[in-house]
């Protein structure tokens, strides 16, 4: 009765029922209701994620394998161009030491 004498009281005030943030009854009936709707939901949700992440595991080690040539090729020619660099720059430091 207490609710019921509260909430007449809030509408004859205020001219409307009261809302969501004031009134704690509803509050807590929309929060079973929502857990409810997790707790049948949750398990299809879950399934459909890992399906996704295999999913996405499978494509990022197919993307990995078929990457690794083109990164390896790339590393043995940075490595050969550094060590041109080297080279010219040892030559260029003898030639000023013999000089």
């Amino acid at each position: 009765m207490k609710y019921r004498q509260w909430k007449k009281n809030y509408k004859k005030k205020h001219g409307v029922n009261p809302p969501l943030e004031l009134d704690k009854r509803k509050q807590r009936r929309l929060a079973r209701k929502r857990a409810r709707q997790i707790n049948k939901t949750l398990p299809t949700a879950a399934e459909t994620l890992a399906a996704a992440a295999e999913t996405l595991a499978a494509a990022l080690n197919s993307w990995v394998q078929s990457i690794k040539p083109a990164l390896a090729t790339l590393c043995e020619n940075m490595a050969a161009a550094f060590s041109n660099v080297a080279a010219g720059l040892r030559e260029e430091s003898e030639a000023v030491e013999n000089d």
